[in-house]
């Protein structure tokens, strides 16, 4: 962001371009502390009439320190309630199916999957790349790199891809019936019909990003009667699941997207005990049975 944008001509457009500069040198947790202020200073500002609104609040992906343990925790599932959850998917649609089984398989950030396109997308050999993520919705999207800027490709298992083959086919029915009216924008997950709440939306256009916690996924979470977590959560999910199936900690780093594998284990690390003990128990019956 640069110091010259007028006060009442700032935009959380300009904030986003601040944080992801300052990312690069500055933790996630001295950004937040950036935002706080900026916030506080925008608040005071509407509350004197210089701006009509603070626009701090509308930043997409607003800094946040790094999830700690007790977060990762609180928010998880275990294998039943994915299983439930994922059931209930079927009566939200072909979109809600594969949007959030992806989301449980890859450990996909949200703005990751809000970003993602097709051209990132093989489902011959199983893959998705992740190379970007949303960073602002809207009929004017604005894409740019991962968290980290770190790229990964991610191997997803053959039912995940049977359900983004079967939602791709009903999207390309519904740009057909929809010709120039659908804003093609290539990506994977778009607005169809029943999220369009706004007359200014369009068909293809991002999914708000800000809303998936609110609204539709807390609507599956109660229609499953299961644990309610926050979005980030499903992540939390694919890591735990992943680690008690005694998948080296790298490759579940991998998958994440992490920079290190220190931050997965920092983030997972009540979980490694009990791979303590089953490799403990391994080992005791190569040397001694």
């Amino acid at each position: 962001m640069k110091g010259n944008v007028i006060l009442q001509e700032l935009q959380a457009i300009h904030l986003e371009a601040y944080y992801r500069k300052k990312g690069e040198k500055l933790s996630q947790t001295t950004l937040e502390h950036h935002h706080a202020i900026i916030s506080g200073a925008l608040k005071s500002a509407q509350r004197k009439n210089y701006v009509i609104r603070n626009v701090a609040q509308l930043v997409e992906n607003r800094p946040r320190k790094p999830a700690d343990q007790k977060d990762a925790r609180e928010h998880c599932w275990d294998q039943g309630e994915v299983r439930q959850f994922l059931e209930t998917t079927k009566s939200f649609g072909l979109q809600a199916m594969a949007f959030y089984a992806l989301g449980l398989d890859a450990g996909m950030r949200k703005g990751e999957l809000c970003g993602l396109r097709w051209p990132s997308v093989d489902l011959e050999i199983a893959t998705v790349s992740v190379v970007e993520q949303l960073i602002k919705p809207g009929s004017k999207p604005v894409f740019g790199p991962t968290k980290n800027g770190l790229n990964r490709t991610i191997q997803v298992s053959p039912k995940t891809v049977e359900l983004l083959r079967v939602h791709r086919k009903s999207q390309n029915e519904l740009k057909f019936r929809n010709g120039k009216h659908y804003h093609d924008r290539g990506l994977v997950f778009a607005k169809q019909w029943n999220q369009m709440n706004r007359s200014k939306q369009s068909l293809g256009d991002p999914l708000q990003m800000n809303n998936l916690g609110q609204r539709e996924f807390a609507d599956v979470i109660e229609a499953a009667v299961i644990r309610r977590i926050k979005f980030h959560g499903l992540r939390h999910t694919c890591a735990t699941l992943l680690l008690k199936a005694r998948i080296p900690v790298h490759v579940v780093s991998q998958r994440l997207g992490h920079k290190s594998v220190d931050i997965t284990m920092n983030i997972y690390a009540h979980v490694l005990p009990s791979m303590q003990d089953e490799a403990a128990a391994e080992m005791g019956s190569i040397l001694y049975s």
